[in-house]
């Protein structure tokens, strides 16, 4: 009788905890993905919800040896990124390039293989690494920087390829042109090219149609700057005919 009430105890207890962390799934903001050309998708948050949801926008492209993605959303949604590329493709994840710093957009970077290469902007680096980490405007009252999750252990996931003006990853249909043409929504924000597609990434430096927010406080961004940073990417991005927004729902035309 014991060993009964014992067993059905347990298993009480196991149907609790299964429903509990169905309907944390079920509570969290879901990631639709689009397809904008061949090899390459975008992960958006669903337009039916409100607020900031899975934060950034993730660009996902399929390479010969690879997936790189853009951009990584908030923190604790590694996972359903990776869910939603092996929907794509069995290829693993081998580059996350992130567009700047902050915590919408580099949130989930630790929950990816550490044997990932990360790619950022030099100054981009340097806030990742910053000691300064508690302004609190962040994810749950962290560093909207993000640098918090940098530390200790996770240091490992500190970018080891940067770059200053302009770099290149891959060749041929594969490559991925990186800019930078100033300060803006932050000092560090990366432009980022596919080229093949003719497609770009242009993170918060257009993060959907409306007026810019600039982090000047914590990122060293620029309202100064900001038109000169926009103009020097329209005098020089060429063969690119679709924007992948910050933020924005759905893709953009580069007119």
């Amino acid at each position: 009788m014991r060993r009964t009430l014992c067993l059905t105890t347990l298993t009480v207890a196991g149907v609790l905890v299964a429903v509990v962390a169905n309907e944390a799934r079920q509570d969290r903001f879901r990631i639709r993905t689009l397809e904008l050309a061949e090899n390459l998708y975008v992960l958006t948050s669903d337009p039916a919800e409100q607020g900031m949801r899975t934060g950034g926008n993730t660009a996902v492209l399929v390479t010969a040896s690879g997936v790189a993605l853009v951009d990584t959303k908030i923190r604790g949604y590694g996972e359903d990124i990776l869910a939603a590329v092996r929907e794509i493709t069995d290829k693993p994840v081998t580059t996350i390039i992130n567009t700047h710093t902050h915590w919408d957009h580099s949130g989930a970077n630790t929950e990816f293989p550490d044997t990932v290469d990360f790619v950022v902007h030099e100054n981009t680096a340097a806030h990742m690494a910053s000691p300064d980490c508690d302004d609190g405007a962040g994810f749950e009252g962290g560093s909207i920087k993000n640098c918090e999750a940098f530390t200790g252990d996770d240091s490992r996931y500190l970018p080891k390829i940067t770059f200053e003006n302009r770099t290149s990853l891959f060749s041929g249909p594969d490559q991925i042109d990186l800019y930078y043409f100033g300060r803006g929504h932050t000092d560090g924000d990366t432009w980022v090219v596919f080229r093949e597609a003719r497609a770009m990434h242009t993170g918060d430096m257009m993060a959907r149609k409306g007026l810019p927010f600039i982090d000047a406080d914590n990122t060293n961004g620029s309202a100064t700057e900001f038109a000169s940073t926009l103009q020097n990417a329209v005098d020089t991005i060429e063969n690119v005919d679709t924007i992948i927004p910050g933020h924005a729902d759905d893709p953009l035309a580069w007119d």
